[in-house]
């Protein structure tokens, strides 16, 4: 990083320099000798980092990233509203450039990270055709799924209890009540199997008929008897598959 400092005081830009060069944070620091200097220095490292006086004069060279140098507490406020990234008053300390650098730093990464993600989505909109719009809403859909939850809070007859997912074989109505199996136990909870499949990861949940969801994978495979769609579990326990929810979910396996 470059650093820029141009201020309506030479005693503190020289102060300032000095202790921007004892910290090591830039790569050069250069002092700006007029506003035409500072304007043709800001002009050949348009990333560089200003420090500038909250001045009129000085407000008018404020660079994308820049901090404003004042000398009451109150100028903060007059800084900000010209889009300066942070505020130093004299006399400084290298605590309070330091702080003041990586709020900068921070602000610099995120507008980074905004150009390549905005370049990221023009290329994909262009490789597939499609608006911005329906690309983020498609990354939207995606990052719902990846970010379901790890365990699922249910309410059973011994109380809560926390279950992974993945260890859930299926879930069966029984009336009033949902009879989930899982690896090693059957849950009896109280609830509806739409509540429940709302928390379940729905890429991996089917329904088979009305009263019966599984979670495929724990399937071991599909079979037609009597011209019933049957899927049969990897323990070998079998439930039918409506022509509804066929078409719908299984039809393609």
């Amino acid at each position: 990083m470059i650093a820029l400092v141009f201020l309506t005081s030479l005693s503190r830009q020289k102060a300032l320099v000095e202790i921007l060069n004892k910290l090591g944070v830039f790569t050069h620091v250069f002092e700006a000798e007029s506003s035409g200097h500072c304007l043709a220095l800001a002009e050949k490292y348009p990333n560089s980092i200003g420090f500038y006086s909250v001045a009129q004069s000085s407000r008018n060279l404020a660079s994308r990233y820049w901090v404003a140098v004042g000398e009451h507490a109150h100028e903060a406020l007059l800084a900000f509203e010209h889009n300066a990234s942070s505020f130093v008053i004299h006399p400084f300390s290298n605590e309070q450039i330091s702080h003041a650098i990586t709020r900068v730093k921070h602000q610099f990464s995120c507008h980074q990270r905004e150009m390549q993600f905005d370049l990221l989505v023009q290329g994909l909109c262009k490789q597939y055709g499609v608006s911005a719009s329906a690309l983020l809403a498609t990354l939207r859909r995606q990052l719902a799924i990846h970010n379901s939850p790890a365990v699922v809070g249910i309410r059973s007859e011994k109380g809560w209890c926390c279950l992974d997912p993945a260890d859930i074989k299926w879930i069966e109505a029984a009336g009033d009540y949902m009879c989930v199996q899982t690896l090693s136990e059957n849950i009896i909870v109280r609830t509806t199997l739409n509540d429940l499949l709302k928390r379940l990861p729905e890429q991996y949940f089917k329904r088979c008929n009305r009263s019966v969801v599984v979670n495929q994978r724990h399937v071991a495979h599909l079979e037609q008897k009597c011209n019933q769609q049957r899927v049969i579990m990897q323990g070998g326990e079998a439930f039918k598959i409506t022509h509804k929810y066929y078409f719908q979910f299984w039809q393609s396996q």
